[in-house]
């Protein structure tokens, strides 16, 4: 099982190499996987706080089906 620190480290990672290539929306989701993963990790008992990663997620979500819509617009 691959443990939730290294997800959160080769997010950001990925994130970076997104970013020098362009691929902002890309990386803002990636950023946002990331920055969800790290609130969880470091406030996951103190359910006063989980809330705090879901706006993250949102960006990830929001940045996943910007990416599919370009995709399939683009037709490939």
């Amino acid at each position: 099982m691959i443990s939730r620190v290294l997800v959160i480290v080769l997010a950001f990672i990925v994130a970076a190499v997104q970013a020098s290539r362009g691929a902002w929306i890309e990386s803002a989701g990636l950023v946002g996987l990331g920055g969800g993963l790290l609130i969880l990790r470091i406030w996951g008992a103190q359910p006063r706080r989980r809330w705090l990663a879901w706006p993250a997620f949102s960006v990830t979500a929001v940045a996943m089906i910007v990416v599919a819509f370009r995709t399939i617009s683009s037709g490939h």
